[in-house]
């Protein structure tokens, strides 16, 4: 695989809290993006991922046989996430109410598993198409998925960026999961919301679908990015699957 990641503050935020993670070596993608006030963001979104990383290490998922065992690790993974999370706003109270995104990705063998908590999101780029595989928890998606709104209007909406679910709001989140087929060649981009509210899908298919290399590649798009405005930080995993 050759992956490239990167998180960027962007052009109005005056910290960053986004966070990202690559294990190649496991196979696994991680991003988040924190909330609060106090910098607590960025202690959420380092933390998640620093307990996701020591989850996957601890317990290697490579022994795992089906997709809902795999599914059942991933769940076990992410309450593992959210109690750590949790604790920490407790211990300290400039940590109280703060709060993160996650995002993970595992790749193994001719699959690719994923799951979510809030909307952060993760694509497949597959035969010059791009697949959104995770679903936002989001107040206008939900509107959305009920016909309320179209998708033309949620992304001007004025509570576009609330999140209905995220990592240490409450004592159970539940992620969705998903697992889709994988062919030599496909590319993957993890993202969070600074990269996809300022760059249509169009372009990030055809960025990603022309680069030759993953690292330059992520580069641009945080470059596209900060050129539409940078008004959140910007964070993105690529991975291209050579074989």
């Amino acid at each position: 695989m050759d992956i490239g990641f990167i998180t960027d503050r962007g052009r109005r935020r005056p910290t960053n809290e986004d966070s990202v993670r690559a294990c190649g070596d496991v196979g696994f993608f991680m991003l988040a993006d924190g909330v609060g006030g106090n910098r607590s963001g960025e202690i959420a979104s380092q933390s998640a991922l620093d307990a996701l990383e020591k989850f996957v290490r601890h317990n290697p998922p490579e022994w795992l046989g089906s997709r809902d065992e795999i599914f059942r690790y991933f769940r076990a993974a992410v309450n593992y996430v959210n109690q750590f999370i949790i604790k920490l706003s407790e211990a300290k109270p400039q940590y109280a109410g703060m709060a993160t995104t996650l995002a993970f990705a595992y790749v193994r063998d001719s699959e690719l598993y994923v799951a979510n908590v809030g909307d952060s999101r993760v694509y497949l780029m597959h035969d010059d198409m791009i697949q959104q595989i995770t679903d936002d928890h989001t107040y206008v998606n939900d509107l959305v998925k009920m016909g309320a709104i179209s998708k033309e209007e949620a992304h001007i909406h004025a509570r576009k960026n609330v999140i209905t679910r995220a990592i240490g709001a409450n004592a159970n989140n539940e992620p969705d999961c998903f697992c889709v087929s994988l062919e030599k060649g496909d590319r993957i981009l993890l993202c969070s919301d600074g990269l996809y509210d300022e760059v249509d899908d169009e372009t990030i298919l055809s960025t990603v679908s022309r680069a030759d290399d993953m690292t330059e590649c992520v580069r641009d798009l945080v470059a596209m990015a900060n050129e539409n405005g940078g008004n959140d930080n910007i964070s993105v995993i690529c991975v291209d699957l050579e074989d």
